[in-house]
């Protein structure tokens, strides 16, 4: 009995291919691709057969008109789906929302970040990542390519049919060793990174409520409209100095606010925040004191170590069922009592080291310091609630970042970024370290975006201001904002609100260039285009080619080039464009194709 149909699986892989419509289903325990595969006009199917092999199963079907053959064979393995034919396939990507979905690509060049706003697949990239489950579609050919139809909101597969399909999971969990959780969008900024003024490094240990009400209120004025949505009360509120001077003795604790700073409490001040229309965010350290509070000399089997730090001198046991059940809940009640909307988790590197360190003094030292840690994150989360921003302030170890990744929504990536070499080395290259994760598990927090002349250039300023926004995470600003001259002042609104960007790439990039690229796909229902940063880190002043093909993968014609800073239209150009970047200076790019009518190069 002869059947229409050529069907062959193996494991979870299958494909189904009938004959009679050219219609075809791939998938791996369910449907990914669905389309047709279809022989030239006037060829018919003239033979279906099938081989057992030790390691596949080959399906192939032989097309012929007149003397002409094509021949069309599946094979499936335990890797996968391989099609091979010179036949043409159009298929669609089986998924229900595209929103949940990246076109992909592994990362290939030290000089450059890839990043996307919307949907856009190009010719390279070969991974539709499902950023629900933490998997994805993997194409391998050089004929056949991912693409997106903007008419059906469908990633689609076209091209020759040669090419292997196959289904990638755990990609993020296995490469930064995490449990995968998709970031809450449902949290207190809603889909967007947060925007808005912090304390600490505008004016450090100078903060308080007449600080905070002036940069609020200044805020409201000049930046709310641009995008700007929250202010930072940092921890001057609780710490009054580093290494020696964070001891204190004057009552100052995890419950009681320092009055010489804020006189009249926390509360005021975050009402005056939510009056200018920002959402209140605070500081919490409550790992540890600055010294022996009256909670402690009421239960002193929290306390696991003594010892000076940058922090202070008393480290909770964070296995205690005291420290866990009672005192956690109520500090962390305090933040609502204050009105305070999403919190900034600091200590926690040390808090981390202190439970390592005394290990065998913990309550249940059955735990690893992994599990102890990933407890009291899970209690905050608990108390806090699913939708409340958190980030957790971390440090210079991945540990630091990654051990609470799949339950907060942002995770400081470094260290201190006042100083140039610090932003380099703590900002950009932790960025390129931890960017695969931002905005698919959570946001990659930069720290703050400084661009007081006190360390910076214009073109510094420039820089940093650009770095984070291109890459869609949280912008805060981290200058005294009336002190602000109005041209720097003018680079935050230029650089605000960050938009719903995410990586591109599947892989990071542990090394950075001289320069640095940043290449922003947007697809967006009503254009495709390119914004292309590229970022000079050095001191000297550098020749580079930007080579829109190698960079943007970008198919042939002519492309308009738009400086967005310098304000200047460079012209059309079909391969590239030679740049001659000042020191430390990023230029930033608009790149459309040209399209034969009158048009928007750049706003």
């Amino acid at each position: 009995m002869k059947t229409k149909n050529a069907y062959v699986s193996y494991g979870d892989y299958y494909l189904n291919y009938n004959t009679e419509t050219f219609e075809f289903a791939a998938g791996c325990g369910k449907d990914y691709l669905r389309g047709k595969i279809m022989p030239p006009k006037n060829f018919a199917v003239s033979e279906i057969s099938h081989k057992l092999y030790n390691e596949g199963i080959v399906k192939t079907v032989v097309f012929k008109s007149g003397e002409k053959t094509l021949t069309l064979a599946f094979n499936a393995k335990a890797e996968g789906i391989s099609v091979r034919s010179g036949l043409e396939i159009s298929a669609e990507f089986c998924f229900a929302d595209t929103a949940d979905l990246l076109a992909m690509h592994l990362c290939r060049d030290k000089e450059v970040i890839n990043c996307v706003l919307g949907n856009s697949a190009k010719k390279r990239d070969n991974f539709l990542f499902d950023k629900n489950t933490d998997s994805a579609a993997e194409i391998e050919s050089s004929e056949a390519f991912i693409g997106f139809d903007n008419s059906k909101k469908v990633y689609t597969l076209s091209g020759n049919a040669n090419f292997k399909f196959s289904v990638k999971r755990d990609i993020l969990s296995a490469q930064f060793s995490v449990p995968y959780h998709r970031i809450n969008k449902n949290a207190t900024f809603g889909a967007l990174p947060p925007v808005g003024w912090m304390t600490w490094y505008a004016v450090k240990f100078d903060a308080g409520e007449k600080t905070v009400t002036e940069n609020t209120v200044y805020q409201a004025e000049h930046l709310k409209d641009f995008g700007a949505n929250t202010v930072w009360v940092d921890w001057e509120w609780y710490h009054k100095g580093l290494d020696d001077d964070s001891v204190r003795d004057d009552g100052v604790d995890t419950f009681h606010v320092d009055k010489v700073k804020y006189p009249n409490g926390l509360k005021v001040v975050s009402d005056k925040i939510r009056e200018c229309g920002f959402i209140p965010s605070l500081w919490i350290g409550f790992t540890n004191e600055t010294f022996e509070t009256e909670y402690m000399k009421a239960h002193p089997e929290v306390v696991l170590a003594v010892e000076q730090s940058w922090v202070g001198t008393y480290f909770y046991d964070i296995t205690h069922p005291t420290f866990l059940n009672d005192f956690l809940p109520k500090a962390l009640a305090q933040v609502d009592e204050w009105g305070y909307e999403a919190v900034k988790f600091d200590t926690l590197p040390i808090c981390m080291e202190r439970t390592e360190q005394y290990h065998e003094r913990l309550y249940d030292s059955s735990l690893t310091t992994y599990r102890a840690y990933r407890n009291m994150i899970k209690k905050t989360r608990e108390i806090l609630g699913k939708d409340r921003y958190i980030l957790s302030c971390s440090g210079e170890n991945r540990s630091e970042v990654l051990w609470a990744a799949d339950m907060v929504e942002a995770a400081r990536i470094g260290l201190d970024i006042f100083k140039w070499d610090e932003f380099l080395n703590n900002c950009v290259k932790r960025v390129a370290e931890f960017y695969p994760l931002n905005n698919i598990m959570l946001y990659n927090d930069p720290d703050n975006v400084v661009i007081r002349d006190e360390f910076n250039t214009y073109n510094q300023a420039v820089s940093r201001a650009v770095f984070v926004s291109m890459l869609g995470m949280p912008v805060t600003f981290g200058d005294d904002l009336p002190k602000l001259p109005p041209e720097r002042l003018n680079i935050l609104k230029r650089v605000i609100p960050p938009l719903d960007i995410s990586p591109k790439e599947i892989n990071a990039n542990t090394e950075i260039g001289e320069v640095l690229v940043t290449n922003l796909d947007i697809g967006l229902s009503f254009e495709s285009y390119n914004v292309i940063s590229v970022f000079n880190t050095s001191e000297k002043e550098t020749e580079y080619y930007l080579d829109l093909k190698k960079v943007a993968d970008l198919e042939g014609g002519e492309y308009h080039i738009y400086d967005f800073w310098h304000d200047e239209y460079l012209g059309c150009t079909e391969g590239g464009i030679k740049l001659v970047l000042k020191p430390r200076e990023p230029r930033v790019l608009a790149v459309r194709k040209k399209n034969g009518a009158v048009q928007i190069v750049s706003t």
